[in-house]
């Protein structure tokens, strides 16, 4: 999607603000949608994200998501305007303070113990209010449809699981899984998705598949992603910092295999 067809699907009084600024595409983002940085007069730039058609579904569970996160205290990047119109489905929001925590400068055993500060306070939120469900049963049908959809791409899959077809693994996976420990997850915590400032505050971006879940999808997601990024030594603090409770190696693992198929 290029600038020019994204400002024509945009209300009127949109794309007149935006006629004396500069807009540029960054990114596909969550769940095909598009995402241009918007920059004008020299202030701070803000971001657009569209998606069309079948795609906007996945774009208001964002945008009804990081609004969720956001009334809590969480850093989420502040929604200014939505709009939510036949065949597309787009948000104006502000930059997250900080830098990508896979681009931060910070040592990586100091950025892993920010990251793990940052999670627990994300996981005490109260569990009883948030609406959006994450639990097994949910992640496991997405995987299912994003198979059938021929969405898994198996070249990026771990050493681990090389050769082995997507639905042996969510077989695998299904028949394997223990009781959950639900707290509010981010759903999606890569580094990338994880912003740290210059203070040590972490704050979250793609929050479309943030709700109810086990700690580990996010914990077993980060620390994975650590280890590819830092090595074993920054993982291994990072799950020393985040505790209580103990960590489990197992947990970690598994929902790290889960997140294969997303």
């Amino acid at each position: 999607m290029n600038a020019l067809s994204v400002l024509s699907l945009l209300p009127p009084d949109w794309q007149s603000e935006w006629a004396r600024g500069s807009i540029e595409p960054v990114e596909s983002g969550l769940g095909g949608a598009s995402l241009f940085r918007i920059t004008r007069d020299g202030a701070l730039p803000h971001y657009l994200k569209i998606a069309e058609d079948i795609a906007g579904w996945t774009l208001r569970e964002e945008i009804d998501r990081t609004r969720w996160l956001a009334r809590r205290g969480v850093r989420v990047p502040l929604i200014l305007r939505s709009d939510d119109a036949p065949g597309h489905v787009a948000m104006l929001m502000e930059a997250v303070p900080g830098m990508p925590a896979d681009a931060n400068p910070l040592p990586p055993l100091d950025l892993a113990d920010v990251l793990a500060r940052g999670l627990s306070r994300l996981h005490v939120l109260p569990v009883a209010e948030c609406p959006f469900d994450e639990s097994l049963p949910v992640r496991f049908a997405r995987a299912a449809a994003a198979i059938a959809a021929g969405e898994v791409k198996t070249e990026a899959f771990a050493p681990r699981n090389r050769g082995l077809a997507p639905e042996a693994l969510l077989a695998r996976l299904m028949a394997e899984h223990r009781p959950e420990d639900i707290v509010v997850v981010h759903g999606d915590a890569t580094l990338s998705n994880i912003l740290v400032d210059s203070a040590g505050v972490v704050g979250f971006v793609d929050c479309g598949n943030a709700g109810r879940g086990d700690r580990y999808l996010d914990l077993g997601v980060l620390a994975a992603d650590i280890e590819d990024h830092f090595g074993q030594e920054a993982a291994a603090r990072f799950a020393r910092a985040y505790g209580p409770p103990a960590w489990d190696d197992t947990k970690a693992r598994y929902y790290a295999d889960l997140y294969e198929l997303f």
